[in-house]
């Protein structure tokens, strides 16, 4: 299968978790095919004063549904020390399953696609420098989501 990631991170060194996240992928048969620079940003949804979220977008392959995928990305969420104290709370790693080929689901666990892609320039940008030709699960281009958002939730592009 196909599918495509977010991961970001607004707390301790946020680019060594980014790293450890990719590390934790691979052993999990979690093929890395691109990786997208990484994108700082301002926190989102929350009126909560906290530090920057660095962002970057994942496509990988994988022999696993997306339930085991769920499962693998919660499990190095909590191995890299992510706490749920409430929602939109500071975090070490969040890892979000964007899309899985064309796949539709929604139970309480996980949501397919992702209901805040077109709504969220940190996934966009990324995620658009990954796959400029993808069409969204709303038929709509990635480049023209790109330009209908704002982008002042971008501050800087740390290339890798």
């Amino acid at each position: 299968m196909l599918g495509y990631l977010s991961i970001g991170s607004n707390i301790g060194n946020r680019r060594k978790y980014l790293g450890d996240a990719l590390s934790e992928l691979e052993p999990r048969k979690i093929n890395i095919l691109k990786i997208s620079s990484i994108y700082e940003s301002l926190p989102f949804e929350t009126d909560e004063i906290q530090g920057n979220y660095l962002n970057m977008a994942v496509m990988a392959s994988f022999d696993m549904g997306p339930f085991a995928l769920l499962k693998d990305c919660l499990d190095i969420e909590n191995k890299l020390g992510r706490i749920r104290p409430y929602p939109h709370a500071p975090r070490t790693l969040d890892i979000d399953i964007l899309m899985v080929e064309h796949i539709l689901i929604c139970t309480d666990a996980l949501i397919l696609p992702h209901p805040g892609i077109e709504k969220r320039a940190f996934v966009i940008w990324p995620l658009g420098e990954i796959a400029p030709d993808l069409i969204l699960p709303s038929g709509r281009d990635i480049r023209e989501v790109r330009e209908s958002l704002k982008d002042n939730e971008k501050l800087k592009i740390w290339k890798i």
